[in-house]
């Protein structure tokens, strides 16, 4: 029984799903200024002078961030600590949201665009840390799986609504009103969300294989970005030169496709949540490049084509999902899941930076048809790097269940280091009697504190 005369427990009530929740909207808001510029495209062109590839490369900017960068952070963000580099993401994007609205030369906004991009990536490397240390089990699985929603969602709601307000609004009040939510949100988050401790690295371990299974991960997420990414770049393109199909038309189905992703990712986490494992998502990736046959061909109706591309996502974003659902596991210490999440969004920006390029000189060598070939080589690779890794994982978990206790806190909050083996974490579900209890109240021992400001809270 905890001392209560000594202060070292108190009694609170907590819900993972509220924190979860709050960091899922952080994730969402930093994706719509990832998606800010495409919206505005035509009028930021007309006003600044700037040609397409000086707009390709304001729109990309964001993740050539993070594909320089995201490793690094992962190290910094395990000193700083993910709660507050969560914040402080939030509002980097915010302010830098602010210049874009007010740059009047293409160096001005690219600088801009830079630097959300490095609020960006604090943001998507500190997002999955932070779900990591306030969930646990099932949740946990779910919890990651519902990040892996985050792009497409915050994408489809830049292209919905910057569509819409095109008729009214100037790009600069378009991009002003994207610098609002992050503000906002980084509030939120500072008063949401539980207090964490930060983790020290001292250096990377070095035992072999350490990294094996958070490589293989970063790989298939990279090949699974890549291809989602592609598919969304080059289907406009084929929609009005082989469909005839008018702008808002086109507009209208790729934003169906990206909330096909966030459908196929929101379906992952509640298939996790309720037990289902990780390796039983991954055949479904055969469906893609299936699905490609129909979404690029003229010769079907628009909308079994659209429908066809919806899927593509929806698998897509499904497995993506799993991607992060699996990272917990794919780690021996929790220390080290900053610097894997790291590694993940690294190789997945890679991949989104060379998506369309990739699928532009597949394209021009082969024709349309080619497509469903370059989702096989790609999501073909990915699915099968994520197999090997959650069944890896699962066999390291089984082998060690029975010799390494778990003394994990309760709901899932992660208040020490190493209170629970991550390894065990990803597609496990609680018991009703623990979730029963969970949901009416918690125990949560609170970290000792040294008294040096800013140096134990996370």
């Amino acid at each position: 029984m905890p001392d209560r005369k000594r202060g070292s427990h108190r009694r609170v009530s907590t819900s993972p799903w509220k924190y979860t929740l709050a960091t899922w909207l952080a994730g969402v808001l930093a994706a719509v200024s990832l998606g800010a510029v495409s919206p505005a495209g035509s009028a930021l062109r007309s006003a600044l002078g700037l040609s397409a590839g000086a707009l390709a490369w304001a729109t990309s900017s964001i993740t050539a961030v993070g594909a320089l960068l995201s490793i690094p952070a992962g190290w910094w963000i395990s000193r700083f600590g993910a709660q507050r580099a969560l914040s402080w993401g939030l509002f980097m994007i915010s302010v830098a949201a602010a210049g874009s609205a007010t740059a009047r030369s293409w160096g001005l906004l690219l600088g801009a665009r830079i630097a959300e991009g490095v609020g960006y990536l604090l943001v998507f490397v500190a997002g999955p840390v932070v779900l990591t240390r306030v969930t646990h089990g099932g949740i946990r699985a779910a919890a990651l799986a519902l990040w892996g929603t985050c792009v497409p969602t915050g994408l489809a709601i830049a292209a919905v609504t910057g569509g819409a307000l095109a008729t009214w609004w100037t790009w600069s009040q378009w991009l002003a009103l994207t610098a609002v939510g992050p503000l906002i949100m980084a509030g939120v988050l500072a008063s949401v969300l539980p207090r964490l401790p930060r983790t020290t690295v001292q250096r990377a371990p070095r035992e072999a294989g350490t990294w094996n299974g958070v490589l293989r991960l970063g790989v298939a997420y990279g090949s699974l970005a890549l291809v989602s990414v592609a598919v969304v770049m080059v289907l406009p393109q084929f929609l009005t030169e082989h469909r005839q199909a008018t702008p808002a038309v086109t507009g209208t189905v790729i934003a169906v496709v990206c909330l096909g992703s966030a459908i196929g990712g929101l379906a992952a986490s509640w298939l996790l949540r309720r037990g289902l494992a990780l390796s039983s998502l991954v055949p479904l990736g055969a469906l893609m490049p299936v699905a490609c046959l129909p979404a690029f061909s003229a010769e079907f109706p628009l909308a079994v084509s659209g429908g066809a591309a919806t899927l593509v996502l929806l698998v897509d974003g499904l497995l993506i999902s799993a991607v992060f659902a699996a990272v917990p596991a794919s780690v021996s210490r929790p220390e080290q899941v900053d610097i894997a999440n790291g590694i993940l969004n690294q190789l997945g920006s890679v991949g989104t930076l060379l998506g369309p390029p990739l699928f532009g000189l597949v394209i021009a060598a082969a024709g349309w048809g080619a497509v469903a070939a370059a989702t096989l080589v790609f999501g073909g690779l990915g699915s099968v790097l994520l197999l090997t890794t959650a069944r890896t994982s699962a066999t390291g978990s089984a082998a060690t269940a029975g010799v390494s206790p778990s003394r994990e806190a309760p709901a899932g909050m992660e208040m020490r280091e190493g209170a629970e083996p991550l390894g065990e974490a990803a597609g496990v579900s609680t018991s009703p009697l623990h979730e029963t209890v969970t949901d009416l109240h918690e125990t949560v021992t609170e970290p000792p504190t040294c008294g040096v400001p800013g140096c134990c809270s996370g």
